[in-house]
């Protein structure tokens, strides 16, 4: 049941995502072999979003099915403990998380860096060529190359960036900037240091400004992009920042959110669990089905709005990330043990 609700959901995702994608393959000419590429290193991507969810789906089909020929009747009538009629359906939960965390620390990054590169490079063809690592963005635009430790789209700021100018094969300047803030025209650099290698000696001078005709919407490829970044590799990028007193709110909360996630395929079938241990005959499957995937949907919604708070710096991303696991947990065993005391 989970290898079919897992395979039918994540195809069903992977259509409505090459649907969603066509008028920008359609746009940029895209041929074939870099279409199936693109999707092919997205495969992890959809498994990573409707893995919890095929989990739930899955156990609340086979309750059903037990449920309609009564056999959990019989089993609780041939004194075999409640308890152990879960043991099944929490093997799979956690099985599916230990799988979970294998693509949410590993697997998921690595292919939505190709899947990223594919779409910058082979799709878009971005004519500012960049990219994100663990050390931070860099870019290149005409003969600069810049390295930025952390940039903030939204607010359009950077800080720490290096720029180096390259002509003819030879460096000729280097600009440290500690801070940059981009106002809707230019960038105004705080902190800036420009060092000039000249022929025979060099200079060195300090300004408030720096010439970057792009804006940070053109930069973004360079922007901290925590979905590229194994687990390790984030935690590295964090401790990095924080030593320099950069203090990124959004990072924190997805740093925490990739693992906080990762327990999602067994919280929710904490959650579904109560609802098909033993279905009313009447209308019962239905109503304990819908139940599950309401609760299963207001799991998953309630999480990645307790994330945009922890992202916006309204919460903390430890509480933004966790609570919800925790009260998911809490509300699906209290209900458990309610209708287990129900039904004797």
């Amino acid at each position: 049941m989970w290898i079919m609700s897992l395979v039918a959901i994540g195809m069903l995702v992977m259509i409505s995502m090459f649907f969603g994608d066509i008028s920008m393959f359609i746009q940029h000419n895209t041929d074939l072999k870099t279409i199936l590429g693109y999707m092919t290193f997205s495969i992890p991507q959809v498994i990573f979003m409707v893995l919890p969810f095929s989990v739930c789906l899955a156990i609340l089909a086979t309750q059903a099915s037990l449920s309609r020929h009564s056999e959990v009747i019989a089993m609780e009538a041939s004194a075999i403990p409640w308890w152990r009629i879960l043991i099944p359906f929490t093997t799979i939960a956690i099985l599916a998380t230990i799988i979970m965390m294998l693509f949410s620390f590993e697997i998921y990054p690595l292919s939505q860096k190709k899947a990223d590169k594919i779409e910058d490079i082979f799709i878009k063809k971005r004519d500012v060529k960049g990219s994100f690592t663990v050390l931070g963005g860099r870019f290149k635009i005409g003969d600069t190359f810049y390295f930025v430790e952390h940039m903030n789209i939204s607010r359009g700021t950077m800080d720490n960036l290096v720029c180096y100018t390259v002509e003819k094969g030879r460096l000729t300047n280097v600009a440290r900037i500690r801070h940059a803030r981009w106002d809707g025209t230019l960038w105004h650099a705080r902190g800036l240091k420009v060092i000039m290698l000249g022929d025979e000696d060099i200079k060195t001078s300090t300004t408030t400004g720096f010439f970057l005709n792009k804006g940070p919407e053109d930069l973004v490829m360079a922007s901290p992009r925590p979905d590229v970044l194994t687990i390790r590799q984030l935690k590295t990028y964090l401790e990095q920042i924080r030593a320099d007193g950069i203090h990124s709110s959004s990072l924190e909360t997805t740093y925490y959110d990739r693992i906080s996630f990762a327990m999602s395929p067994f919280v929710m079938a904490v959650l579904a669990l109560p609802f098909g241990i033993r279905f009313p005959r009447t209308g019962g499957i239905a109503r304990g089905m819908a139940l599950g995937i309401v609760l299963g949907l207001s799991y998953w919604g309630v999480h990645y709005a307790m994330v945009s708070l922890g992202k916006s710096g309204s919460l903390s991303p430890v509480i933004a990330t966790w609570m919800t696991n925790i009260i998911a947990l809490v509300v699906g065993i209290v209900i458990l043990f309610l209708k287990r005391g129900k039904h004797g």
